[in-house]
C-alpha cells in the first residue's frame, strides 16, 4: 500500500522550511490568534517539489507521500503514523527554532519515506529541491527527539475523541 509506512522506513522532508507561523493552524487553535500573513507561494519551487515527489512516486521508489499543509511537519507526521498504525520518530534541525520546524506552514512541502533515503536525497540535489532525513518509522509511539513522545493509542485517542468530547 503506497499510503503506509513500512517498519524501518526512513522519513525525508522535501522542500525548504522556513518556520513561517503566520496564519497558521498552531496560532489559531493552540495559541487563539488570528495574525501574520500566511507563507509566501513560490510557484516554481512548487512545481520542482511537486515534479520530484510525482517522480519518486512513478519509481517506485516511495512507500508513503503526504503534502505538509494546515499543521505543517507535525501534523503530517501525525497522520501518517495514525493512518499506517506504525509508530513515527521525527529528528528536527538543530538549527532552527522547533515550534517553526514542526508547525510552520511553508508551501512546496513533502513528508515521503523509503526503506533508504539516499536515492530519494540524490534525486532532490539533481532537481535542485531541498530535502533532509527527519526521521525513521516504527514501534508503537509518535516521538519528537528531545521534546515528547506518546502512545500511538494516545494519540488516536486525542486525534479521534475530540468530536464525542465537543458533543457531550
Amino acid at each position: 500500500d503506497f499510503s503506509s509506512l513500512r517498519d524501518g522506513d526512513q522519513l525525508v522532508l522535501i522542500g525548504e522550511t522556513r518556520g513561517c507561523m503566520g496564519a497558521s493552524m498552531y496560532l489559531r487553535e493552540v495559541l487563539g490568534r488570528e495574525d501574520g500573513a500566511p507563507p509566501p507561494v513560490d510557484l516554481a519551487a512548487e512545481r520542482r517539489a511537486g515534479d520530484l515527489v510525482r517522480s519518486l512516486i512513478g519509481d517506485g521508489k516511495l512507500s508513503m507521500a503526504h503534502d505538509l499543509s494546515d499543521g505543517g511537519l507535525a501534523a503530517a507526521a501525525a497522520e501518517t503514523a495514525l493512518a499506517s498504525n506504525l509508530g513515527v520518530k521525527v529528528v528536527l534541525d538543530s538549527t532552527g527554532a522547533p515550534l517553526g520546524q514542526l508547525f510552520g506552514e511553508d508551501q512546496a512541502r513533502y513528508l515521503v519515506a523509503a526503506g533508504d533515503a539516499e536515492p530519494i536525497l540524490a534525486a532532490a540535489a539533481a532537481a535542485g529541491v531541498s530535502a533532509r532525513r527527519v526521521g525513521t518509522a516504527g514501534g508503537d509511539s509518535f516521538a519528537v527527539e528531545g521534546l515528547f513522545t506518546t502512545t500511538l493509542s494516545d494519540l488516536r485517542a486525542i486525534h479521534e475523541g475530540w468530536m464525542p468530547a465537543f458533543m457531550a
